[in-house]
């Protein structure tokens, strides 16, 4: 019981604690962390517009901080160097674990879409059709793996696919090679690399921006749905600043007259935005879930551990499984909702 109350406290309570123990005086400036999903050019040209009808509404000058990795917008927000950002869900869970942020908004596609894929590619031309294809002949293939911090470059396919057959991918295939989803796209479709993880979103900005390398993709897995992408901020930054900053993410695009201007605006950023949804930790939740059955589903088929080292770890990992698993049915109950058995 102790176990699961303390699990509460890391998911919803402890950034309202580090808040009220360590507040911070309101910045004169804010850095938006931009995650590394395409090149610094590429999402400059997206977002620097955006960003400065941000700061106009704000009345507070909000800069761009673009990192060459996931990684390092985490880092700088840890280190104060970030006041909110732009994340992918597993970026964020670290980013609240490690970082002291919170979840304050949901990004949504232009047609109002709150989801999208994980996906596989490989050359149109290729002779793999499927996954298991790809398995078969892993130690012949070189592998474009995404950001580690990556949701639908690393999480997803490694929940999925790698970890539910056993499969370490830096082991399994014969070259493995980390980059952002535009970088991996262009080396599939110019055949420096045998295949990639991507996502919808990705392909279809690439379809806009490189229409001749897209024609020359397929994909050959498609994921379930997971979330869109959320907004992070500090979670000790003045509650007046927090709560300025939210009202201005959740009416860009619905409210004003420059609603229809703004859309377009937000359609133009990364892999294609519309307006705000609120949101907040709990978004991640399902994504958490899948980080912690994937390191089971590694634990339990690690070989080259001691026995009763791994049993220990595994039993350690299903036991955090369990109080995950706890914090949702009580999520639940504290709604109304009765929970599952």
């Amino acid at each position: 019981m102790k176990s699961l109350f303390a699990l509460i406290l890391l998911l919803s309570l402890a950034p309202v604690a580090r808040a009220a123990i360590n507040p911070v005086a309101p910045p004169t400036e804010l850095a938006f962390g931009i995650i590394s999903t395409e090149s610094a050019t590429g999402l400059r040209l997206g977002f620097e517009p955006f960003l400065e009808k941000l700061s106009a509404r704000l009345g507070l000058k909000v800069r761009g901080f673009y990192a060459s990795d996931y990684a390092g917008v985490i880092e700088a927000m840890r280190f104060g160097k970030v006041h909110l950002a732009w994340m992918g869900n597993a970026a964020a869970i670290q980013a609240i674990d490690r970082a002291g942020a919170e979840v304050f908004a949901q990004s949504t596609g232009p047609d109002g879409s709150t989801g999208f894929n994980a996906v596989i590619i490989v050359p149109a031309t290729s002779p793999y059709t499927d996954v298991d294809a790809l398995v078969a002949a892993a130690p012949q293939l070189n592998f474009g793996n995404g950001d580690p911090l990556s949701t639908t470059g690393n999480l997803i396919p490694n929940y999925y696919l790698w970890a539910p057959r056993g499969i370490d991918p830096r082991r399994a295939f014969k070259r493995v090679r980390n980059a952002n989803h535009e970088v991996n796209a262009l080396a599939v479709a110019a055949g420096q690399i045998d295949f990639a993880t991507n996502n919808t979103e990705s392909l279809t900005r690439l379809r806009q921006r490189h229409p001749a390398a897209a024609a020359k993709l397929r994909v050959i897995w498609t994921s379930p749905e997971i979330p869109r992408d959320p907004l992070v901020y500090r979670a000790d930054l003045p509650r007046e600043l927090k709560t300025k900053l939210q009202a201005a993410f959740l009416a860009f695009g619905r409210i004003g007259p420059e609603a229809e201007a703004d859309r377009l605006l937000l359609a133009a950023i990364a892999d294609g935005w519309g307006p705000f949804l609120t949101a907040d930790n709990r978004q991640l939740l399902t994504l958490r879930r899948f980080e912690l059955e994937r390191d089971a589903m590694i634990l339990d088929a690690e070989t080259r551990l001691d026995p009763a080292e791994k049993a220990q770890r595994v039993a350690a990992a299903r036991e955090r499984q369990q109080q995950l698993l706890d914090y949702e049915k009580l999520g639940l109950f504290w709604n109304g909702v009765k929970a599952p058995r």
